[in-house]
């Protein structure tokens, strides 16, 4: 997700009940009573950056964010912060489609669903399994319930946002890890906050994420030190432990990205 905010467009809202969800119901946790779903007890628990745990799952296993654009669609992450909170409302930071960011507001008030409150026109629920706490959407579309699942990716903090969150799941998810370089020989690590050490010349990287059916978005990207003077763009494809890096370039009708040579070849440790 890019950093530059957009306006929230109204159609989105229909939009994000379209596309594949997560199914995962919200019972397979801890039950919890309507009297339990105040600010004062769910704060602590809603509180955090969140990401759609299915697009991220499928990038894991597919090893690849082209591959995972099919589960793209509505609210990718969000991220609650409770200072936000002004009586039992409070705004949420939300991104589209991992582009269009925008806001929810998120109302104390008890839902139709498990352990769910309000959120804009649709509900927010948890539940906790094996200590662990994820987030459900609870979404109406042609009278049909959806459930999306969200889990929690980094805590507030002052210096990071929801396009932090979302760029540092997907890093954990497909490259971030010790690697060695064949030729020359050398460790190279990605780390899951974007940052790269053992390539000669290089400090961070960005996997391109904005990739919608488009022009120029048929590879799957990496940018090294994107606003930079540095920046230099390649495709990845892992085949087994090893990862490859080709030299990426437009074509001459700037409609596709097509492979060049191949620039780095590491085996993850």
């Amino acid at each position: 997700m890019k950093k530059v905010l957009f306006l929230l467009i109204p159609a989105a809202i229909l939009l994000s009940c379209k596309g594949k969800r997560t199914q995962s119901a919200a019972d397979t946790g801890s039950a919890t009573h309507s009297s339990s779903l105040s600010s004062k007890n769910l704060l602590p628990i809603y509180q955090g950056v969140w990401v759609k745990s299915d697009y991220i799952e499928k990038i894991k296993q597919s090893q690849s964010v082209l591959a995972a654009v099919d589960v793209v669609t509505g609210i990718t992450g969000m991220q609650i912060d409770s200072g936000l909170l002004n009586a039992d409302n409070l705004e949420v930071t939300v991104g589209w489609d991992n582009q269009n960011p925008g806001n929810v507001a998120l109302t104390f008030k008890p839902g139709k669903n498990p352990a769910a409150v309000k959120f804009g026109e649709d509900e927010l629920g948890y539940f906790i399994a094996n200590g662990d706490t994820s987030l459900i959407l609870y979404q109406v579309y042609n009278k049909q319930l959806f459930k999306t699942r969200y889990d929690r990716i980094l805590p507030i903090t002052p210096d990071r946002n929801l396009s932090d969150a979302i760029n540092y799941a997907i890093n954990k998810a497909l490259i971030a890890g010790n690697y060695t370089l064949n030729s020359p020989a050398n460790k190279v690590t990605f780390t899951n906050d974007g940052q790269v050490t053992g390539l000669a010349g290089v400090k961070k990287y960005f996997i391109e994420n904005d990739l919608k059916p488009g022009p120029l978005n048929n590879l799957d990207l990496i940018i090294f030190d994107e606003f930079s003077s540095k920046k230099t763009v390649y495709s990845y494809l892992f085949k087994g432990n090893t990862l490859e890096l080709y030299e990426a370039k437009p074509n001459a009708s700037a409609t596709l990205m097509v492979l060049g040579k191949l620039k780095y070849n590491l085996t993850r440790q």
